[in-house]
């Protein structure tokens, strides 16, 4: 073993590795891609795909103990200890109310009967406690607000089911704001900054990664508590609809506030292939920029594990998510050195070629995630 090799595992042994917008490895086995084929030669449309393979997936979780296995050998190989798991878009209808249900419905099956190995976390020190039990942290979130409609009481609601982060908008506007992808931004509504009081109220994060700048800004500015971007990335360095600004992204710092850095191919440089060379190239501008306290990893590993007829056909639908083809978004392009999530550690090992501390390391490995988490959550 090389001295950085042994680094490495020292590191993914010893630290917190928290993703603030990631669902984690799924294996693809051969039932699972059999159910998949089978649909998409029925020329289903991959939205009503989707559901029907979480279900099964989390089916073979609780029900399967050898894919079980698979699943705990592939959360290990990756090294992460938590993740921010959204949910509400894998539905037919992504974000709808509906969506939602049957998105949290298989989530909370998944969390009831596999508590030896998962915790759904409601308080930081339950990411802490689950480092130490050696189990895998949850932490669910919305990616969007549009499945409570105008009804304020639905926020507490879900903040009772233990939903702990929640993103205003997706791409497109919504009752509360604009989304990043929409063609005017006009900022938060009023029930919007409604909305955002009630977070605060709870004790939950607001989160703005794929709102539009002004929406973003009107949030930061009417929040009490500090905001996150759990999966964004500079738009100084790539000028595209889902980065933030650099003065936006000082300005969240400024106020407490943390930025997860993406790794999403099609939303990191103009090339056409996408390495992890470019994910960490953000990190660099985005600490050297807002200082080292602020920078965490969310991946938006979404999707992206998806077997490749699947995911390519999942690319042809993602208007129905706010894309338009200028945005390059795509399930079937992977970023060079992150095609899987058991290849995380490599992330780490770029961090260390590119001269950050250990101390450093476990910064933006988890620690100042943990810490906002801490000051808000509780």
């Amino acid at each position: 073993m090389s001295e950085k090799e042994d680094r490495t595992a020292k590191l993914m042994e010893s630290s917190i590795i928290i993703d603030s917008l990631s669902h984690g490895p799924i294996p693809w086995t051969e039932d699972l891609v059999k159910a998949s084929d089978e649909m998409l030669a029925l020329e289903m449309n991959p939205w009503e795909i989707v559901p029907e393979l979480m279900i099964k997936f989390a089916r073979n979780i609780v029900s399967d103990d050898d894919y079980f296995s698979k699943y705990k050998d592939a959360w290990n190989e990756s090294g992460s200890n938590c993740v921010s798991f959204t949910l509400g878009p894998l539905y037919k209808k992504p974000y709808s109310f509906e969506g939602v249900f049957h998105n949290f419905s298989f989530m909370t099956y998944i969390l009831d009967n596999r508590k030896d190995f998962f915790v759904k976390i409601l308080k930081a020190d339950d990411i802490e406690n689950a480092f130490k039990e050696k189990k895998k942290g949850i932490i669910l979130n919305f990616q969007s607000m549009e499945h409570i409609g105008t009804d304020i009481d639905l926020v507490e609601l879900y903040y009772m089911k233990g939903f702990r982060i929640m993103q205003l908008t997706y791409n497109s506007k919504n009752p509360v704001g604009t989304g990043c992808t929409a063609r005017r931004d006009r900022g938060l509504t009023e029930f919007g900054l409604n909305v955002v009081e009630k977070i605060n109220d709870l004790g939950a994060i607001v989160d703005v990664s794929h709102c539009g700048i002004q929406t973003s800004t009107d949030a930061l500015e009417h929040s009490r508590d500090p905001i996150i971007c759990s999966h964004t990335f500079s738009k100084k360095l790539y000028e595209h609809d889902r980065g933030k600004p650099d003065e936006f992204l000082q300005a969240v710092a400024e106020k407490g506030g943390y930025i997860g850095v993406l790794a999403v191919a099609g939303f990191l440089t103009t090339r056409a292939d996408t390495t992890i060379d470019d994910w960490l190239d953000h990190v660099d501008y985005i600490v050297s920029l807002i200082g080292i306290d602020h920078v965490g990893i969310g991946t938006d590993f979404y999707g992206f594990s998806a077997p490749d007829n699947l995911a390519a056909k999942i690319s042809e639908f993602l208007d129905i998510l706010g894309f338009r083809p200028e945005h390059k978004a795509s399930f079937s392009n992977k970023v060079k050195g992150f095609e899987s999530y058991a290849k995380f550690p490599n992330f780490i090992k770029g961090l260390i070629d590119r001269g950050y501390s250990d101390q450093e390391i476990k910064k933006i490995a988890g620690e100042n995630f943990l810490r906002i988490f801490r000051r808000i959550v509780g």
